[in-house]
């Protein structure tokens, strides 16, 4: 047992040398733009993402989820997988939601970096077939 924790002990610096040489890139820059339209509503949302140094994300994997956070077991979106627009950084994916209403948008973001991120936003009703701006939630 003894050598056994002497060998953990001295795997363990190793293994933070190797990560501290791993370049580091940090948390990417998230915007979420999302617009409402028709009946359901549908949500069509637009997800830029940059690097720390403001560089476009390109080839990542992005998928998008919706919960109602005043309703969480009744109302959830099954996630979805974005695709990107052409735009270097920026991907859209479309969510079909239950109701109007205070949305949480879940981000998940893997490739080249990996995080996951929520924004609260207020989906509102629009006229006709107008397409509403969807604000962020207070």
């Amino acid at each position: 047992m003894r050598c056994t924790l002497l060998a953990a002990m001295l795997l363990v610096p190793t293994l933070g040398a190797a990560q501290s040489a791993a370049p580091s890139t940090g948390r990417p820059q998230v915007e979420l733009q999302c617009a409402s339209y028709g009946m359901g509503p549908t949500l069509e949302c637009n997800v830029n993402l940059k690097r720390r140094d403001g560089t476009p994300l390109d080839g990542a994997q992005v998928t998008l989820g919706a919960v109602m956070p005043s309703m969480p077991m009744a109302h959830t979106v099954k996630p979805m997988k974005t695709t990107p627009t052409g735009t270097p950084g920026q991907y859209r994916a479309t969510l079909e939601l239950e109701m109007l209403g205070v949305w949480s948008v879940d981000i998940d973001i893997s490739g080249p970096t990996r995080d996951k991120v929520a924004r609260n936003l207020v989906v509102h009703e629009c006229k006709g077939n107008d397409r509403c701006a969807a604000t962020p939630a207070k």
